[in-house]
């Protein structure tokens, strides 16, 4: 046991070591457990992967076999094996490998993106290891001149003769990302860092491509191994302080964006960075400076107007903040989100007739229920009645429009043309872990034990949550779940059903189309003391859930309390109708994704812990 133990703790010392970039001391403990253990699967496939990355595909090859002879089940041990044998020109093995590893049930796509490096017509080992010059220049041309799909094919082409040639590698990985196929731009990728590690701008590439597809922890040390290989390199460190905004790691983030500005003064993004990572720590005249100092670099940077504008207007600078919107919007037409904020601006200036124009703006860019917003406020009653109607035809299930039919509904005592959910209330479902578990206190704690293991961020930008700690925007609890979180899933699935077969018979479209699948987006909150969340619906929803881990004492002010209305942020009525509950340990209340809903603050200075989750349709407009 303590032999196996000690085993462990070296192998994760060493893959530790690896993602870092120490590949000197993970090579000394890989091999460190070789010589007590010749065939350990792990020990072998990390050596090779250090081979290859070393341009040691030859030495690689034993490795691979044997990681891959004592464990067959493990995918990536096939890959590794396969792309060593297509390096070193092995085709025929390289084929028989990947029949194999299509009969063990390799994922299809990974393996067709191998195939694809393979000859067509098997020609003979040549001794030409690099591509003409003029090839090369001629595909640096295609791929400066934007003309990308010519730059692919020819990339392509040159990668497949000359496989362990890295250029045209670099080259496509930027064309996949460019055009946003990101799981294609990260093989590419890796095959370039793998083929030159010294290379500080294919690894800061790599890092891009894995920020995009939200694998921040593996984007963040890329970026450094990209740094650690040249500490001068600017863009390197802005990226990486980007990374560590989005991660809620705001003081490393300012660290890294100020350092890539010593760097290089001139860098318009980094300031631009740097002032979001400022606003989002409240220091908003910095934030204002960064802001501007962007434009100045770059007076075209339609996104540093905008969020130029969001910190103007949270400075009470209201007049300013329109002007920047205004510019932004000059410089990007089609800039709905900046639309949108000088639409919430207006608005809140009452200047209802030109918050009116910017929500048509908004509308050519598919429905929104802005202008019913509007229009509310100037009175103007049927014109609603009559794009409601207008809009049920566009979309009839729109979450947004939904939710504002409702309330028109009920305001005016007369139903609207939207009959996606014409009386959300009347869907709240409450049920309780306790029917599924048979020791819920234990069950709860240990979903709270595995949700601690998940990254969450302060007040996440754009979020309901105040006071309180939210799962990254980028991360579903539900995707590649832990343990206990997957044994949730099937509880909630199981709920979804036996809540369809509860209202199956009524006539609204809610319920006539309700999602059959298991597709669930969920994240968690963690309120602490005065915390709550503001009044919002989930657009991206169709049938939304909450299930609460740990509660508050109501203190019998509904503290801590759930509170459903039809009521929304900027349109309410007096008489709207109302819904209370006060959650108990384990409670799984579901509601329609367009019913309006908020946290009442509570001030104990206990936790309040919740999942919230979405069920999904691809009908539903995010």
């Amino acid at each position: 046991y303590l032999m196996e133990l000690t085993i462990e703790q070296a192998l994760q010392q060493g893959v530790a070591a690896h993602k870092e970039g120490k590949l000197q001391d993970a090579e000394r403990l890989y091999r460190a457990i070789l010589q007590s253990q010749p065939l350990h699967p792990d020990a072998n496939h990390n050596l090779g992967v250090i081979a290859v990355s070393v341009n040691k595909a030859e030495a690689a090859l034993p490795l691979f076999k044997t990681a891959l002879e004592a464990n067959s089940k493990i995918e990536q041990f096939w890959l590794s094996y396969i792309d060593a044998l297509i390096k070193e020109q092995q085709f025929e093995k390289a084929k028989q490998v990947i029949e194999k590893a299509k009969k063990q049930g390799v994922d299809a796509d990974r393996l067709s993106s191998l195939e694809a490096q393979l000859p067509k017509t098997q020609k003979p080992n040549t001794s030409r290891v690099s591509p003409p010059q003029e090839l090369l220049n001629s595909l640096l041309g295609h791929y400066q001149n934007g003309q990308y799909g010519d730059a692919e094919k020819l990339a392509k082409s040159i990668t497949q003769q000359f496989p362990q040639h890295q250029f045209a590698w670099k080259v496509l990985g930027a064309i996949f990302g460019q055009s946003g196929r990101n799981s294609e731009a990260v093989n590419a990728n890796q095959t370039a860092v793998a083929l030159s590690p010294q290379d500080a701008e294919a690894r800061s590439n790599l890092g891009v491509t894995l920020k995009k597809l939200g694998r921040l922890d593996e984007a963040e040390a890329s970026y450094k191994q990209a740094i650690a290989l040249k500490p001068e390199y600017a863009e390197a460190h802005s990226n990486l302080g980007n990374t560590m905004q989005e991660l809620g790691r705001l003081g490393e983030a300012e660290a890294s964006l100020r350092q890539a500005i010593a760097l290089k003064p001139g860098l318009d993004e980094a300031q631009y960075n740097l002032g979001n990572t400022l606003k989002e720590l409240g220091r908003l005249e910095e934030a204002e400076a960064s802001y501007t100092q962007a434009i100045a670099l770059k007076p075209d940077y339609a996104e540093a107007h905008s969020n130029l504008g969001n910190t103007l207007k949270e400075l009470g600078r209201l007049d300013e903040a329109e002007a920047c919107y205004t510019r932004a919007i000059a410089l990007k037409p089609d800039y709905v989100e900046v639309i949108k904020n000088r639409w919430l601006l207006l608005f809140d200036k009452k200047e209802f007739e030109s918050a009116l124009r910017d929500a048509d703006l908004c509308n050519l860019k598919g429905a929104t229920q802005l202008d019913l917003t509007s229009l509310y406020a100037l009175g103007r009653i049927e014109e609603i009645y009559k794009r409601i109607e207008h809009k049920s035809k566009m979309d009839g299930e729109n979450i947004s429009i939904a939710a504002f039919a409702a309330f028109i509904s009920e305001a005016e005592k007369k139903p609207t043309a939207y009959n996606f959910c014409p009386n959300p209330i009347d869907f709240i479902q409450v049920s309780n872990l306790s029917s599924h578990v048979n020791d819920t206190a234990t069950y709860v704690a240990e979903i709270i034990e595995e949700l601690n293991e998940i990254k969450t961020v302060w007040e996440p930008a754009g979020k309901s949550t105040v006071s309180g700690f939210q799962t990254l925007p980028t991360k579903n609890l539900f995707e590649s779940p832990s343990k206990k979180i997957a044994q949730l899933k099937t509880i909630i699935i199981n709920e979804i059903k036996a809540y369809h077969l509860k209202y199956h018979s009524e006539s609204c479209s809610y319920i006539q189309k309700l999602p059959s699948g298991n597709n669930l987006l969920g994240w968690h909150v963690i309120l602490k003391h005065q915390g709550h969340q503001t009044a919002h619906i989930h657009p991206g929803g169709w049938l939304s859930g909450v299930i609460y881990l740990k509660v508050v004492p109501s203190l019998g002010k509904d503290e801590g309390a759930i509170e459903f209305s039809l009521n929304g942020e900027r349109y309410s009525n007096i008489n709207s109708s109302k819904l209370t509950h006060h959650p108990e340990v384990g409670d799984i209340v579901f509601f329609p994704s367009s019913l309006h809903h908020k946290t009442i603050p509570f001030t104990t200075d206990s936790d309040r812990i919740i999942i919230s989750f979405d069920l999904i349709s691809d009908a539903a407009k995010h």
